[in-house]
């Protein structure tokens, strides 16, 4: 019996095929997107759970909370820490710690002279392999960093420095301004590991052996291994540790507070240190640490957002299968009525139905899956994932698509089944069939809700998109992109100093470069270190102000085209200029000045520190005149207001970095010029930019995700509302046949007809509005509070979302029903 319910569905299928085709090809994509989006959260929430011991490992952090409000978050605490939990807490089975410094090494393969410049590396104790999932390929699989010389390289590493040679038991020079001190070090390749999986953290694509450092770094082992842990050595690790018994943890954390406290009472009393202990499954999405070295967390709310969409798109693939079939009961009327004539019943009919219904699923399932399969790779790009199809067809994919499947048989499915095989064949076999007025409200209901979610998908998608570019087009970011910057970092000294001059004299012989400066990194991400520093304007009051410090040398602010609004930029024959800074506009607000008044105040500050630490207080503070207040501009993300700044013209002791403004029409040839004069000034430095405005990009990486994602699957929900306002309109111009010509007959003009039609669907696109503009408008809202500066939710902004689903909508069911304001009413009325 079931086999002949199968083929009885299969050949009404192939007898269809048209309805079919559209029908599967409105559910595949919704299958498609939904598997996409939830092949991205799986991956999402699965982050870290790959270890050996994920759901007992931790990591340790430190948060650090100043007068002012402001805090700064670090993933790391003061080596020796994780060695004293090791010793006086009982339960602890593993610990490890490891070292990644800001700033890329450079390797160097001497046999092929070949450089390479990565900030992917870290320098780690043995034991972090008792920890992590490191999956060593060949070398040393017992012991990879047993000997003090070695490192470690992944798959892509190895490739990228050896090709196709065998890179076990090559040697590498390794060198970093602050890992190694300046100095050069040659290490040992002891392995190759496989490549880390996206949905971790700690993705190093080179590990070094951290004692590796004994000869740059003096008393190195007893930096790591002692129990005092005070941080004033300035040697800090980011530590890993397994602990079996989460009762522990209270304890240690309050014996972690006391060292802290302890700490900041000879650092700095005034600021108030939290050590923070992770479970390393909740790092990903932690708003408060940046666990991953140069990489923002997560947001877990956008993991709802996307599974909401995902919702959406089924339930809106679910409703058009719902209109089409029920479209396509007409068809099968006489049918039905004949089948129940020779003794079929409700429920044999039911599950005829229901079987249609699941192979037409289960066929737009496959071809959903070729879909992704097709669409992997852009998909990658899109996430920044490595998805491949082994992830599509792994074990939980393949139950959440046999769910999917089995939950949009059911829902789909179910209402078609139940309404086709309720037919009375009394009814239909007399001619007499008419659909109730209940199912076709039903069926406009259905199609509201689609709308609804169309024009919050719709207005969100534009938000989004909206935002991306207010934030895009900032002014730094809008000047960044002709702007080059190359990493300089602490190649400070006389020497040093003095061949960054002859470099810049060098770069500005060419007269189509104008300004270069070295000064800070920005934007300033929110993983940097600190740059806020103590300032009193003595004339104004006794108050301390903790405000932020740009450093620069006179030529930052024309460099970035600074708007001065009041008094003078830096003037380089001024010697009284080396003390001088300029405010922006929020300073001068803070002291409640104009920016004329400002102009002349005299502002004392602290002597800069040597590296990312507090201003230095054994020297005496510096004492200058405010010359200029400049307009505002983001200097951070705009999800920090815009604070009071002061910028300075005296570069960072370490956070330098050289920007140039570049022609925007020959910034190719200008680049290798600048790299080849950068060769010759610094031939043992790699030569490693990029543009400010990609800098941008890295500072927005969540949020531009999100907006791709969002814009994306947007455009497919509303691609497959087409298919199912087509498949409306169709049923809607089949049923009204007899109705269009009487119409017609008695004197109705294809006009008339045509926004009969028309206006159906009008109606229920009102209603849609009605509900999904308040919607729309509350959630876009709320996503926009998690920003400084907002883009407007204005009149026109709806109006368009609005006006674009009706000429969609027009243009979508308008063929339909204009074939059907055109068709002979003779021909009409015959047919009935």
């Amino acid at each position: 019996m079931l086999f002949n319910y199968f083929l009885l569905a299969s050949r009404n299928i192939a007898r269809q095929r048209g309805y079919a085709l559209v029908n599967t090809f409105g559910l595949a994509i919704g299958l498609a997107s939904a598997l996409c989006i939830f092949m991205y959260v799986r991956d999402e929430l699965s982050f870290d759970t790959q270890h050996p011991d994920a759901e007992h490992t931790y990591r340790l952090g430190w948060k650090a909370e100043r007068p002012t409000g402001e805090s700064n978050a670090f993933a790391a605490t003061p080596a020796g820490w994780d060695n004293y939990i090791k010793s006086n807490f009982p339960g602890i089975d593993a610990i490890a710690s490891y070292t990644a410094d800001g700033m890329p090494t450079t390797l160097h393969y001497a046999p092929k002279d070949k450089k390479i410049l990565t900030e992917d590396i870290i320098w780690a104790e043995p034991t972090l392999f008792d920890i992590l999932d490191i999956q060593v390929l060949s070398g040393n699989r017992g012991a990879p960093l047993q000997a003090l010389n070695s490192i470690m390289l992944s798959e892509t590493a190895a490739r990228e420095l050896f090709g196709a040679e065998d890179p076990i038991d090559k040697t590498l020079t390794v060198s970093h301004t602050w890992t190694t001190n300046g100095q050069k070090l040659d290490l040992l390749v002891s392995a190759v590991y496989r490549d880390c999986p996206s949905n971790t953290h700690i993705h190093p694509k080179y590990i070094c052996n951290i004692l590796a450092l004994k000869p740059v770094i003096e008393d190195l082992e007893h930096r790591l291994n002692t129990a005092m842990g005070d941080g004033e050595r300035g040697f800090w690790s980011s530590s890993l540790f397994v602990c079996r018994d989460p009762a522990q943890l209270p304890a240690i954390q309050a014996d972690l507070q006391q060292r802290a406290n302890t700490i900041m009472a000879r650092f700095d009393p005034t600021i108030k240190a939290m050590p923070v202990i992770r479970k390393i499954t909740d790092v990903h999405f932690d708003q408060e640490i940046d666990w991953a070295t140069n990489h923002k967390s997560a947001n877990r709310k956008y993991i709802s957002v996307f599974i909401s969409i995902a919702v959406l798109i089924l339930l809106v693939a679910c409703i058009n299968y719902i209109n089409l079939a029920t479209a396509r009961s007409v068809t099968r009327a006489k049918e039905i009525g004949l089948r129940k004539t020779f003794g079929g019943v409700r429920r044999q009919l039911f599950v005829q139905f229901m079987i249609e219904s699941f192979l037409m699923v289960l066929g737009a399932a496959v071809f959903a899956l070729l879909l992704v399969a097709l669409f992997l790779s852009p998909f990658n790009d899109m996430t920044g994932k490595d998805f491949g199809i082994s992830h599509l067809f792994s074990g939980p994919m393949v139950l959440t698509t046999a769910g999917i499947v089995a939950a949009v048989t059911l829902l789909a499915g179910s209402y078609p089944a139940l309404f086709v095989s309720g037919f009375q064949p009394a009814v239909v076999l007399k001619g007499k069939f008419a659909f109730r007025k209940g199912s076709t409200t039903f069926r406009q209901f259905l199609t509201t809700v689609q709308f609804t979610v169309a024009i919050t998908l719709l207005v969100g998608s534009m938000v989004v998109v909206r935002q991306m570019n207010l934030m895009r087009h900032s002014k730094l970011n809008e000047a960044g992109k002709q702007i080059l910057s190359i990493r300089y970092g602490g190649f400070s000294g006389p020497a040093t100093d003095s061949k960054f001059a002859a470099f810049k004299n060098q770069v500005l012989q060419d007269p189509e470069i104008q300004t270069m400066t070295l000064a800070n990194h920005l934007p300033r991400l929110d993983y940097f270190g600190p740059i806020d520093m103590r300032m009193q304007f003595p004339e104004i009051s006794d108050e301390r102000h903790e405000w932020f410090q740009l450093n620069g040398d006179f030529d930052f602010p024309k460099t970035f085209n600074m708007h001065i609004l009041a008094g003078r930029d830096f003037d380089a024959t001024r010697l009284s200029d080396s003390s001088a800074v300029l405010l922006n506009e929020a300073a001068v607000q803070a002291l409640g000045l104009q920016p004329d008044e400002a102009v002349g105040k005299t502002i004392v500050r602290p002597a800069l520190s040597m590296s990312f630490g507090p201003p230095d207080s054994t020297r005496a503070p510096v004492t200058g005149l405010v010359i200029g207040v400049v307009e505002n501009f983001p200097y951070r993300s705009m999800h920090h207001k815009i604070a009071p700044l002061a910028i300075a013209p005296k570069p960072h002791t370490v956070d330098r970095i050289i920007h140039v403004r570049l022609p925007a029409d020959k910034m190719g040839t200008k680049i290798a010029a600048i790299e080849n004069i950068w060769k010759q000034t610094f031939p043992d430095f790699g030569f490693d930019y990029w543009f400010v405005d990609e800098e941008f990009g890295r500072m927005y990486e969540n949020e531009t995700q999100i907006a791709q994602l969002t814009r994306q699957f947007s455009a497919l929900a509303m691609l497959i509302t087409c298919v199912g306002l087509y498949g409306l309109a169709a049923f809607l111009s089949k049923q009204r046949t007899k109705e269009i010509g009487i119409r017609k007959t008695l004197g109705a003009t294809n006009r008339q007809i045509l926004l009969l039609l028309l206006w159906i669907f009008g109606k229920i696109l009102i209603i849609g509005c009605l509900i999904g503009v308040p919607v729309a408008l509350y959630l876009s809202g709320r996503w926009l509070k998690n920003f400084e500066y907002q883009t407007p939710l204005t009149f026109l902004l709806f109006a368009g979302a609005i006006g674009s689903i009706a000429l969609i909508t027009i243009l979508t069911v308008g063929y339909e029903s204009l074939k059907a304001s055109m068709a002979n009413p003779v021909k009409a009325l015959q047919s009935e």
